[in-house]
């Protein structure tokens, strides 16, 4: 094997900062071997830890950090990089202090507990001073995605009172030299507040099992301090919701993730960041996150290894859970002929199967073949070629499948996307006359809904609609996130829907559209921001037009029809908005009466709330315009009814044709956006408050009556 492919199945790296915490994962790991590579100072340890799948075990590369600051972790992560090209994911595996909250017994962090950073690794040591306090510079993206859904077994597991099988992990096996990781006696976990002791809450309460570790999920606060101060710590946790702190991380992730790879963090508690620090709990902390991590990666899946083969291409060793999730979808493109489709996804060099083969039976064929002279490899194209040929949810899924292989299994992204174009560009066709009210254009759709549980968190879900003759939007997986933390997934929406958008040389505008329930459709989107990590954020209207649009109607079709009425009534020559007004005085003028007039007059298409959906008169208007069909929504969201300006300025932009009217509230918008900030400026121009739902039922990313 040439040099530097001799762990070229390494696909995890795993960094401790201090010796105890190598000693600790290097004592649970099997089989570890010392690699020293040529221009790398750094000594590795690699093995294997367990995975999902039995006799598929992860294979790991473990370093230890020759001191421990984020600068050092930063360098050690790139000579691992360099040295292990296939490593897929990075993970921190030591100790950290943590924050009690024995006013809260259930998020009550002590000694030798486990931290898993879900919720992420704040960079407190970087930061912006705005106008509400300190908020952190550099958004850190990148959890690896594998990991995070394996943590969340085992904290579900938690929540329902399954233990983790610490017994295990806490004690391997004999011929170890384990004893100095023994866990201290519990007299040895002291709780101060200032120079007194207090207790802890009992047990029972806080969900402490006796003599081994609990496990707790969120944030990890990170920075080139030591920090040993309550009260500071207190501080920034209730700011920004850290629930342990540490010195590494931060410069390992962001290096992680601007190199397109993930990260993940595990930590053991051996401190409350106060001045009672002290080394007594340092090995038991260390062998306790040693062991969540192996739990954590027993229930992940193996990573797989894309292996070049040069000069011929590309020889794809797909894990089986991706094989199996093609054959999912290859089952539903009922109506398909394989054999038509083998000739144009192996360019006509491989023979086509003599006995008649389902489509499954092809792309097992497939798996087996090189790439292409082109690189393409034949199972992705004929997965292409399929999705060409079925309805456009399917399409989607299948254009996922293959963006997800290309991208992180194969890193042939590139190469996929222009495959796609040219085939998109060989079967572009024009759709017949009449077929859509208004052309179809690039967009971007993002789906948010509370979270029924936890109404701070929410699920988001996009779909990217790349090209402009069919309407054929793409799913991504839909990932939970907190409100608080919105923006940023926003931001990654829309850095992957750009890099979709970046080979379109036509210039066109792209669009878009938030699909919200009832309860956000008031909510100001166009003023969330992207370009978080530079120094004025942007707002998302300042580079696309935005609208709301109602998910609960998409998902509803018994009020399609209607709805689909009114919106081509909007587009017969010559196209018009027939506006409706919603109502000056609510208490004169009832709603009962408003809405019957809504819906007799089946020619009306706009409506103009008489005032914001944050009252209850504006609210139920826009309810009743939504159940009655009406595409077309404005409101002034200021409290009232609209201001006059604001009225007039509707009044013109209704007047026009439909197709001027997103460009005249995104003109509005801009023009408020330029103005400085303050009371006088930007907060009082029209452009600050208007919103838009432009709700068109061509672009539906659901099949009638389903839910996700």
């Amino acid at each position: 094997m040439p040099e530097g492919d001799v762990w070229s199945d390494v696909t995890i790296g795993i960094i401790a900062a201090k010796s105890v915490e190598g000693a600790a994962m290097r004592a649970l790991m099997t089989g570890p071997r010392v690699a020293r590579l040529e221009s790398d100072p750094n000594e590795y340890r690699v093995g294997h830890l367990d995975s999902l799948e039995p006799g598929r075990p992860h294979r790991v590369v473990l370093v230890t950090l020759p001191e421990d600051n984020n600068r050092n972790a930063a360098s050690t992560c790139t000579d691992m990089l360099r040295s292990f090209p296939r490593i897929r994911c990075v993970v921190m595996a030591g100790i950290a202090g943590g924050v009690p909250a024995p006013e809260d017994p259930p998020r009550h962090v002590r000694l030798g507990d486990v931290v898993v950073a879900l919720e992420g690794i704040v960079d407190y040591g970087h930061l912006r001073q705005g106008p509400e306090g300190a908020e952190p510079r550099r958004p850190i993206s990148g959890i690896s995605m594998h990991l995070k859904r394996a943590a969340q077994h085992l904290e579900q597991g938690q929540m329902l009172g399954e233990a983790l099988p610490w017994p295990g992990l806490l004690a391997p096996p004999g011929e170890r030299p384990m004893a100095v990781f023994a866990r201290p006696s519990d007299e040895a976990d002291q709780l101060h507040r200032g120079r007194r002791e207090i207790p802890h809450p009992d047990r029972a309460l806080s969900g402490h099992p006796d003599g081994v570790p609990k496990v707790h999920f969120g944030a990890v606060g990170c920075a080139d301090v030591l920090l040993k101060d309550a009260e500071l710590r207190d501080q920034l946790a209730a700011r920004h919701g850290i629930i342990a702190f540490e010195m590494e991380a931060a410069g390992v992730a962001t290096g992680v993730a601007n190199r397109g790879l993930s990260w993940f963090v595990v930590r053991g508690i051996v401190d409350y960041c106060d001045g009672w620090k002290n080394d007594r709990w340092h090995a038991y902390a260390a062998l306790a996150a040693a062991g969540c991590l192996r739990a954590v990666l027993a229930q992940c899946p193996p990573f797989p290894v894309a292996w070049r083969m040069a000069p011929t291409g590309v020889r794809t060793l797909l894990p089986e859970w991706e094989m199996d999730r093609l054959h999912a979808l290859l089952d539903q493109a009922r109506g398909v002929d394989g054999r038509a489709v083998w000739p144009a996804a192996t360019g006509g060099l491989i023979p086509l199967p003599v006995s008649p083969a389902t489509l499954n039976e092809l792309a097992v064929l497939l798996a087996r073949q090189n790439a292409r002279p082109d690189l393409v490899p034949p199972l992705l194209a004929f997965a292409e070629h399929v999705a060409a040929r079925v309805p456009h949810r399917l399409a989607g899924e299948l254009r996922a499948w293959t963006d997800l292989v290309a991208e992180q299994i194969l890193h042939l992204d590139d190469r996929m996307r222009a495959y796609r174009q040219r085939l998109e560009e060989s079967r572009g066709h024009e759709l017949p006359a009449g077929t859509r009210a208004v052309p179809i254009r690039p967009c971007l759709l993002i789906q948010i809904e509370r979270d029924d549980i936890d109404s701070e968190r929410c699920e988001v879900r996009y779909w990217i609609q790349r090209r402009s003759d069919r309407w054929q939007p793409e799913p991504s997986n839909p990932g939970q996130t907190t409100f608080r933390q919105i923006e940023r997934v926003l931001q990654g929406a829309i850095q992957h829907a750009e890099t979709s958008w970046r080979d379109s040389a036509d210039g066109e505008p792209v669009e878009i559209e938030l699909l919200l329930p009832g309860d956000l459709l008031r909510q100001a989107v166009e003023w969330w921001n992207t370009e978080l990590e530079a120094p004025a954020p942007t707002p998302l209207c300042l580079d696309y037009p935005v609208v709301v649009r109602s998910l609960d109607r998409m998902r509803a079709p018994y009020r399609h029809r209607i709805w689909n009425q009114r919106w081509r009534a909007m587009w017969q020559q010559p196209a018009r908005h027939q506006v409706y007004r919603g109502r000056e005085d609510p208490v004169k003028e009832e709603l009962g009466p408003w809405n019957a007039r809504l819906r007799e007059r089946r020619d009306v298409t706009t409506v103009v709330l008489g005032s914001s959906p944050d009252h209850e008169s504006g609210s139920h208007e826009l309810e009743s315009a939504l159940n009655a069909g009406i595409p077309v929504i404005l409101w002034d969201r200021r409290p009232g009814s609209p201001a006059p300006e604001i009225a007039e300025l509707l009044t013109e932009a209704t007047d026009g044709s439909p197709a001027d009217l997103l460009a005249s509230i995104r003109t509005l918008r801009v023009q408020a956006a330029l103005l400085p900030e303050g009371p006088d400026t930007r907060e009082r121009h029209p452009g600050r408050h208007l919103a838009l739902l432009w709700d068109d039922p061509d672009r539906n990313v659901y099949e009638p009556g389903e839910q996700p």
